[in-house]
């Protein structure tokens, strides 16, 4: 185990973990209750508007759809709370775990907030965030490079595959509408009122993609940089060091986010793939 992890279990350590877990699951909360229930919106307004023949209730459905995709979009960034919040316990966990500056701009953590939140943690046992089997010849500025490429390389193959399931869903619901309106033989005022009801759908899916798009992105770019330095085993300074910390940290904040499930259906196969990954590293220097 390299030197550079021996504290990382440590039970104030572990607290913040715990309080920054607690955080995202709060603001996963409501992102993922939300997502479900303009999902059934999707497919209860085809049908609606379909069975029901009376044009006053039809634009009654039209105007509260045109309300909610309004508010769908004015507090879609509440959720940024919780996410910031949890990011901002991460950091700390970092900063303290590397033995590095703390960002002066940034925002203290409260302690006795991290102290309420650790306390309603409710999961699996936290332990060993970053890989035990890191060798013990490896450089703690290496190590530290290391670290930070596993908190991104992970969400960035995480986000990949719920990208995938996302843009899949859209696409079938849309085929599926499609078809539905052939089948029923929809004349086109149901066809364009049923679309505009259902826009809140599909602006709330948009919104999602281009999130997770674009911490994909940005982590594909830092992930791209570690990866050089410690593979090619180029000197990295700490200044650059807490740059790209910098950089993870502001990602940590984006409001879309991975639900529990799936993160839960993959977890396993990430941490093998990148327990492979280390394995090759600490054969680089071996």
């Amino acid at each position: 185990m390299n030197s550079l992890l021996q504290n990382q279990n440590e039970p104030e350590l572990i607290k913040m973990l715990k309080a920054s877990a607690v955080s995202y699951k709060k603001a996963k909360y409501w992102e993922i209750r939300i997502t479900y229930f303009f999902i059934t919106l999707a497919f209860a307004y085809p049908v609606v508007f379909v069975i029901i023949h009376n044009e006053t209730v039809r634009l009654s459905l039209l105007l509260c759809s045109f309300i909610l995709a309004i508010l769908a979009q004015i507090f879609y960034n509440t959720f940024r709370g919780n996410t910031s919040e949890g990011a901002l316990f991460k950091e700390e966990f970092d900063v303290i775990l590397f033995g590095r500056r703390w960002k002066s701009t940034l925002k203290q953590v409260n302690h006795k907030e991290i102290s309420r939140l650790s306390i309603q943690y409710e999961g699996a046992e936290l332990r060993d965030w970053y890989s035990m089997s890191l060798s013990t010849n490896i450089p703690e500025s290496i190590a530290i490079a290391i670290c930070q490429y596993s908190n991104t390389c992970w969400d960035i193959d995480l986000r990949k595959k719920y990208l995938d399931w996302l843009r899949g869903f859209i696409i079938a619901y849309s085929i599926g509408l499609f078809v539905f309106f052939v089948v029923m033989n929809v004349n086109g005022l149901i066809i364009f009122s049923t679309c505009l009801s259902i826009t809140s759908f599909y602006t709330h899916f948009f919104t999602l993609i281009r999130g997770h798009s674009s911490v994909v992105e940005k982590r594909e770019a830092i992930s791209k940089i570690l990866d050089e330095l410690i593979l090619k085993k180029k000197a990295i300074s700490m200044e650059e060091l807490r740059d790209i910390q910098d950089d993870i940290f502001i990602t940590r904040q984006e409001p879309a986010k991975v639900p529990n499930f799936f993160f839960r259906l993959y977890k396993k196969k990430l941490n093998d793939e990148f327990e492979d990954y280390i394995e090759s590293v600490n054969k680089a220097y071996s």
